[in-house]
C-alpha cells in the first residue's frame, strides 16, 4: 500500500468517527430535556435579599423595571437594590408593565 494512500485512509476514518461521536451526542442532549425549552431561562433566586420593607420596590439594575412587595421577583433579580416608588421613577425606572406599586 502507498504511503498516501494509507494516510487518507486512515484520516477518512478518524474524521467519520468523531462526526458520528459528535452527531450522537448532540442527540442526546436534544432528548435528555425536552421540556427545558418550554420554560423561562430566567429563575429567581431562591432566598429573597436583605432589606425589604413593605413600602420600598425592588428596582432590577439591569431592566430598570422595579418589583411591588409580593412579586414572584420582589428582592430576587441578580442584580438590584431596595429603594422607594419615588427614588425609582426619578431615576428613570419603571414599574411592572408600566403599573404603580403604591396608589397615594
Amino acid at each position: 500500500m502507498q504511503p498516501r494512500f494509507l494516510f487518507s485512509a486512515l484520516f477518512s476514518s478518524a474524521f467519520l468517527v468523531a462526526c458520528s461521536l459528535t452527531l450522537s451526542a448532540q442527540t442526546a442532549g436534544a432528548d435528555a430535556h425536552p421540556s427545558s425549552t418550554k420554560h423561562s431561562p430566567f429563575q429567581p433566586a431562591a432566598k429573597q435579599a436583605p432589606g425589604a420593607a413593605p413600602d420600598k420596590v425592588w428596582v432590577n439594575l439591569s431592566t430598570h423595571v422595579y418589583h411591588c412587595p409580593g412579586d414572584r421577583y420582589y428582592g430576587r433579580t441578580r442584580n438590584g437594590k431596595y429603594m422607594t416608588e419615588v427614588e425609582a421613577k426619578a431615576a428613570g425606572d419603571h414599574g411592572p408593565r408600566g403599573r404603580s406599586c403604591f396608589n397615594k
